[in-house]
C-alpha cells in the first residue's frame, strides 16, 4: 500500500503553527493539575493537623499551615492596614500586626480582624487585642502572571489572590495572616474549613489535545477531497 501525498502550502503552515501551539497548552494544563494536586494535598493536611498553640508556631511548625487552626493571645501594636479584595464593591479587612510575649521571647504575626461593615475603609476604629483569639493561618498570594494582567478578582474561599496595601516594612518577610474569628477564642471550637478550589485541568489538558486531533482529522479529509491523499496498491 503506497501513500501519496501531496500537501497544501497554505494549509500545512498554519496546522505547522497551530499543532504545537495545541499540545502545549495541553501540556501546560497537565503541569497545571500537579501543582494543584499538591496545594488540594497540602491543604488537606494543614486543616486535619491540630490547632497551633501561640503565634511563635508559626516559625517553628514544619509543614503546611495554609488553612490551619491557631489559638493565641497578644498586644495589637502599630497603625492599622487593611488586606482587600477588588470583587464587585471593594472589601476590607482590618488588619493589625499582633506581638505575643512567652517563655521563648516574643512572636509577631499579621492578624485579620472580622468586621461588619466589610464593604466600608474604616481606618478610625482600629482592631484591639481582647484576650485569646482563635482562627485560621492564611497564606497571602498577591497575583501573578495572568492573574494580575487579566485583574482575576480575588477569591477568600477558594485561597487566591489576596493582597495587603502596606510595603515589606509593614512585618518584613511576613507571607502569612491570622483571618481571626469573631465568636470563638478556642481553636478547638473552630470548625475545619476546607476551600473550595476547583482542580479540572485533566478535563483541559484532554480538551486541547482532542482540538489538536480534530484539527489533525480536517487536515487530512481536506487535502483527500482535493486528491492530495491517496493510497493505493504499491507499484510493481
Amino acid at each position: 500500500m503506497t501513500m501519496r501525498f501531496r500537501p497544501m502550502p497554505g494549509l500545512t503552515i498554519a496546522v505547522a503553527i497551530c499543532l504545537p501551539i495545541l499540545i502545549g497548552l495541553g501540556i501546560w494544563q497537565f503541569q497545571r493539575w500537579q501543582w494543584k494536586t499538591g496545594v488540594l494535598a497540602e491543604v488537606e493536611a494543614a486543616v486535619s493537623a491540630p490547632p497551633l498553640q501561640g503565634l511563635a508556631a508559626l516559625s517553628t511548625t514544619d509543614g503546611p499551615l495554609d488553612f490551619r487552626r491557631i489559638e493565641f493571645t497578644g498586644q495589637a501594636v502599630g497603625e492599622t492596614r487593611h488586606l482587600y479584595h477588588p470583587e464587585g464593591n471593594i472589601a476590607w479587612m482590618p488588619m493589625r500586626v499582633v506581638e505575643e510575649s512567652g517563655g521563648q521571647g516574643s512572636a509577631r504575626a499579621i492578624v485579620g480582624f472580622p468586621t461588619v461593615a466589610d464593604s466600608i475603609k474604616d481606618t478610625a476604629s482600629a482592631p484591639v487585642m481582647d484576650g485569646v483569639r482563635a482562627g485560621y493561618v492564611r497564606r497571602i498570594q498577591p497575583r501573578r502572571g495572568f492573574a494580575r494582567w487579566l485583574g482575576t478578582p480575588d477569591n477568600p474561599e477558594r485561597n487566591r489572590y489576596y493582597q495587603v496595601n502596606a510595603g515589606g516594612d509593614w512585618l518584613p518577610g511576613a507571607d502569612l495572616y491570622i483571618d481571626a474569628s469573631n465568636n470563638r477564642s478556642s481553636a478547638d471550637d473552630l470548625p475545619v474549613v476546607m476551600p473550595d478550589i476547583p482542580n479540572n485541568h485533566v478535563s483541559y489538558m484532554l480538551t486541547w489535545w482532542s482540538f489538536a486531533l480534530i484539527l489533525l482529522g480536517i487536515y487530512a479529509i481536506l487535502h483527500r477531497r482535493a486528491g492530495r491523499l491517496s493510497f493505493g496498491p504499491d507499484s510493481a
